[in-house]
């Protein structure tokens, strides 16, 4: 009978270190996840024939050009929440819900452009990498977005930014949740909404001092 407790002990502390190791692993995870961050922007089909306030972006991975107006009209800074939602035919959709004042715009612009269609851009860098900034007194704005959009990154790499989706405007959105199928995957649609979640959590923590 002796002779059982040392294996048993051995058993024991190796399950001990497999453990220990696949916490250390999550915990590992967990806080790299908090670095990350996104940005989304929503951008209005615009009027080719206006150079000066439209530009044009290849959407999605087929390269599907669309002109859209240089600014952004919404962003995650109107941002309360995102998620990914199951259809039951086992496809997904990412959906945002904007707060007051981002629900007022896109009720607005809904509403008075019924038939064009919304550009969804979307930055996912790596953590630890902060997206481009849409501050005025950088030197990169959302201008420069539009103007870049044509860039291919190279064969291999993983991407951090995409023209997502464009979205037809079939009716008026007076509820502020806004949802989009995106031509992502799975692991970069749920990077996408992870980096989201974590900037609104920055936003309101800011605004409680």
């Amino acid at each position: 009978m002796k002779r059982r407790h040392p294996s048993f002990n051995i058993y024991f502390t190796l399950s001990c270190l497999v453990l220990v190791a696949g916490g250390c692993a999550s915990t590992s995870d967990s806080s790299v996840r908090k670095k990350e961050q996104s940005t989304i922007r929503l951008y209005l089909e615009g009027q080719k024939a206006d150079k000066n306030t439209s530009g044009t972006v290849l959407v999605t991975r087929s390269k599907i050009p669309f002109t859209v107006e240089r600014e952004p009209f919404l962003d995650e800074g109107d941002l309360s929440k995102a998620s990914i939602v199951e259809d039951p035919d086992g496809s997904f959709y990412v959906q945002l819900k904007f707060n007051d004042h981002g629900t007022l715009l896109l009720d607005m612009y809904t509403a008075d452009h019924k038939g064009k269609h919304i550009i969804v851009f979307a930055q996912f860098p790596k953590p630890g990498r902060h997206p481009k900034s849409k501050d005025k007194t950088s030197e990169t704005d959302d201008k420069d977005l539009v103007e870049d959009s044509t860039a291919t990154p190279a064969a291999g790499t993983p991407r951090e930014s995409a023209w997502l989706a464009a979205v037809l405007i079939r009716e008026r959105i007076s509820n502020g949740m806004f949802r989009f199928t995106a031509d992502a995957t799975r692991p970069e649609c749920n990077r996408i909404v992870r980096g989201l979640r974590n900037v609104i959590k920055i936003a309101e923590k800011k605004a409680k001092f």
